[in-house]
């Protein structure tokens, strides 16, 4: 095999984007929260931003910045003097959702690559040679789609195709809904819905028997549904083989642990593809488990997804490893300036997030902070530790949760 798909990552602020390029990714995700659909996250600024697509650019990645919002009146002057700013950065592509956003974009900067946001729900391949059409460069694609039906898009069209191998699922996006689906099997998006979003709902209290809470939806919306988290490892050599350009992982507002266990895990499985080597499906979704997710789901692509993929007991995340530590320079091969991440003590073992040796521990035996010896360091310290010869600048660091 001569060629892989793109692996992509998420780059919630510059710090994640160092992290996403150290493990493997060969493009990154990013944006102003305003305009992202992110906004709960720091996102770049102008500056930062710049600064940012220069670094990708510096390390051969490409860097992609989203303006995938559904845009209001309000909105559009802003919109268009970010892309004016955009025309000079020239980052290596626009990903953009709204038709009035791709309007923008073909008459700021024509000379920008544009991307077509999972937002437009491309679901077949008529409206796939709709966007080729009108001259984009890439899809990404509907996570509803099954294998048979990425391959008969991919014979149909000739642009790129990403789709999403990895992170959490969005149960609906205004009327694209899932809630009929879910409660009575008649789906909303195939002209069958039985508008259970208009239902009276009320919240009861384990605790509190017979006090019932009405239930209030807030502007960023109503928690109703909690999917697993979706993981795609076990199938990509069959996405290579169809021809997907790129695969997308999902995560600008998770944590350095999640996003550098993740894509070091991805790239490993593609590496292994592209070398023809062992493929150890049980190995990486084992090492995917150390990281923050809710289990784990194929989602739609085998078709309808099953009850047993939506986790009815609560919704919190769930990791076997947490970070504690981040190497952020060798001072000599077995010593290094460290940025702690959560307490340590001498004694304590932990593993280097470094390729080979994610499974080999390593016992805590020497830390010193501004010259004195230390037994505990920590969060936010920077302190001289001992490492393993094999450790690099910019490995985490990383302890098992008992």
């Amino acid at each position: 095999m001569n060629k892989l798909p793109e692996l992509l990552a998420p780059a919630g602020d510059f710090e994640k984007l160092k992290f996403a390029i150290h493990y493997g990714a060969k493009a990154v995700y990013l944006g102003f929260s305003e305009f992202s659909l992110r906004g709960n996250t720091g996102g770049f600024t102008e500056e930062e931003l710049k600064l940012a697509v220069d670094y990708c650019r510096s390390k051969s990645v490409k860097s992609y910045v989203t303006i995938n919002i559904f845009a209001h009146n309000r909105d559009l002057t802003d919109i268009e003097k970010h892309l004016e700013f955009l025309s000079d950065v020239r980052p290596d592509g626009l990903i953009v959702s709204d038709p009035g956003v791709l309007r923008l974009v073909k008459k700021i900067t024509p000379h920008l690559p544009v991307h077509i946001s999972t937002q437009a729900n491309i679901t077949n391949y008529e409206s796939a040679l709709f966007y080729q059409d009108l001259g984009v460069k890439r899809l990404i694609l509907s996570r509803e789609l099954t294998l048979k039906e990425l391959e008969e898009i991919r014979k149909k069209v000739s642009l790129e195709l990403e789709i999403f191998i990895h992170g959490a699922i969005c149960i609906s996006y205004s009327g694209r809904c899932y809630l009929s689906s879910f409660l009575t099997y008649r789906s909303g998006n195939r002209g069958v819905c039985t508008h259970p979003c208009r239902w009276k709902y009320y919240l009861l209290e384990e605790k509190r028997e017979g006090e019932f809470f009405p239930v209030f939806e807030d502007d960023k919306g109503a928690y109703i549904m909690n999917s697993k988290d979706l993981c795609l490892v076990e199938y990509l050599p069959e996405l290579v083989n169809i021809g997907i350009d790129s695969f997308k992982i999902e995560g600008r507002m998770k944590g350095i642990n999640y996003l550098s266990g993740v894509v070091h895990t991805y790239s490993k499985a593609l590496n292994a593809i592209l070398k023809n080597e062992r493929y150890d499906t049980e190995k990486y979704l084992q090492e995917l488990l150390s990281f923050s997710s809710r289990g784990y789901t194929t989602g739609l692509l085998l078709g309808e997804q099953k009850f047993y993929d939506y986790n009815f007991l609560d919704k919190s995340s769930r990791m076997e490893t947490q970070i504690v530590g981040v190497v952020l320079k060798k001072i000599s091969p077995t010593l290094a300036e460290v940025l702690v991440k959560a307490d340590l003590k001498k004694g304590d073992r932990v593993y280097f997030l470094t390729p080979c040796y994610e499974d080999k521990p390593f016992d805590i035996y020497s830390m010193k902070k501004e010259g004195e010896v230390i037994d505990l360091a920590r969060n936010e310290w920077h302190i001289e530790m001992e490492i393993p010869e094999y450790a690099r600048e910019l490995d985490i660091i990383r302890k098992k949760i008992t």
